[in-house]
């Protein structure tokens, strides 16, 4: 039987992680021109400092000019949720080609379309001396499979019958004032109970202003990361 060689060394595009639902595995694409060896981690739920998982790319079967590649069974990846790379090459050198390999560090996937910041999460690590495993960002692997139910989704407004309400959250519903009750206060379950008021006010579309995890150390209630 023909095997299709992406299937065993990955593809090189697209960049970042793919899930290939076909072949029931995730495919990994990095560019590096520099890199030496560059090397795959990947955690569990609660621990960001024992990977579950290590992956070393073969520079003979896992590169492709200056992207570095490969595919993963989701079955080897089957209690991991997180992933990083760790990446080694050429040292600081006089002249224009200044580089800053470093293997110690973990890196986040550039273009990781989700990512998560551990507990232990520390920015001065990455710049001082010694490894930031357990302190540094990690990815976060696509869903394999989607649970909601779109059955009920119904299409947008035209825009110019939008009456659009733009809100934080945590600072629409976590004040008394807001009459939320009390363990609804600061959640979606919140803004939930707040809809009758909404409606009240004309508004048919909420704009919700940064949902997602961001820096903790960056100090922005927004949570905005420009």
């Amino acid at each position: 039987m023909d095997v299709d060689w992406e299937y065993i060394e990955g593809s090189p595009f697209p960049l970042g992680v793919t899930w290939i639902e076909d072949e029931h595995a995730f495919n990994f694409s990095i560019y590096s021109k520099h890199a030496e060896s560059v090397e795959l981690r990947f955690y569990g739920d609660d621990d960001f400092e024992h990977p579950l998982y290590q992956f070393r790319f073969d520079y003979l079967k896992n590169k492709s000019g200056p992207v570095w590649h490969c595919r993963l069974p989701s079955k080897t990846l089957a209690n991991c949720r997180f992933y990083c790379y760790s990446i080694s090459g050429p040292g600081p050198e006089p002249g224009l080609s200044w580089h800053t390999f470093d293997s110690e560090k973990l890196l986040l996937d550039p273009y990781s379309k989700t990512f998560f910041f551990p507990p232990q999460f520390d920015r001065d690590a990455a710049m001082q001396p010694g490894s930031n495993e357990g302190r540094a960002p990690v990815g976060l692997l696509p869903r394999t499979e989607c649970p909601f139910d779109w059955s009920s989704d119904r299409k947008v407004r035209h825009t110019s019958e939008l009456v659009i309400y733009e809100l934080h959250v945590k600072g629409f519903t976590a004040h008394p004032s807001s009459g939320v009750q009390l363990e609804n206060r600061g959640t979606f379950d919140g803004v939930i109970e707040k809809i009758p008021y909404l409606q009240k006010l004309g508004v048919t579309a909420v704009e919700l202003m940064p949902v997602f995890q961001f820096d903790p150390q960056e100090g922005n209630y927004w949570g905005y990361m420009p």
